[in-house]
């Protein structure tokens, strides 16, 4: 795996174990030989992380649409900044460039960005490594709807295993690295056959 996507808060008054935990995120992908694609800001989870790389010798690419792209906000050392018209571009982007994905925590952006990539995975429109970084028990209520969801009967329990669930960086580094996603029921066809 190449690229490795990291979504992540980018406001910074926040509790130092968050940061420290994205920093070292960073730094771990970086020492795997894996680079970083994130949002390109300088701020919060996503400049910690950032810095990570840095210090662990990495590459990364931020992609930050327009509206962001004003001094102050991108983080200054990445490899490449790729600048997108929108959002919607923006995570079109970030998508084509990994090859797996890891959310820290943070708030309506993070969430959408990872709830995306898992419905993507889960149509069958990528294939890839989803870890959530439960960083101070952050996720855990998320992670209990997701259960919920399935446990209702709004989703196949097999979907549930789109992702997997990191407590620390070092095994989120790892989890994205080995999870692998099972043969999924085709989503379609089981609603086509709800249907009928």
């Amino acid at each position: 795996m190449e690229y490795v996507c990291v979504f992540g808060a980018s406001c910074s008054k926040i509790d130092r174990n968050y940061i420290d935990s994205a920093f070292e995120v960073g730094f771990l992908l970086a020492k795997a030989g894996m680079g970083m694609v994130f949002g390109g800001g300088d701020s919060g989870l996503m400049g910690a992380s950032a810095r990570g790389v840095t210090a662990g010798g990495g590459r990364m690419i931020g992609v930050i649409p327009e509206k962001l792209n004003q001094p102050g906000i991108p983080y200054r050392e990445c490899d490449e900044l790729i600048v997108t018209p929108d959002m919607h571009v923006r995570k079109a982007t970030m998508e084509r460039l990994s090859g797996g994905y890891i959310a820290l925590p943070g708030g309506f952006g993070t969430l959408e960005e990872l709830m995306e990539v898992l419905t993507l995975n889960q149509l069958g429109y990528l294939c890839a490594p989803v870890v959530i970084l439960n960083t101070n028990g952050y996720y855990d209520s998320l992670i209990n709807q997701l259960n919920e969801c399935a446990g209702q009967g709004f989703t196949h329990p097999l979907y549930l295993d789109i992702f997997a669930v990191a407590d620390t960086p070092s095994q989120a580094v790892e989890l994205v690295r080995t999870h692998q996603i099972p043969k999924l029921p085709n989503k379609m066809k089981d609603a086509i056959q709800d249907d009928v």
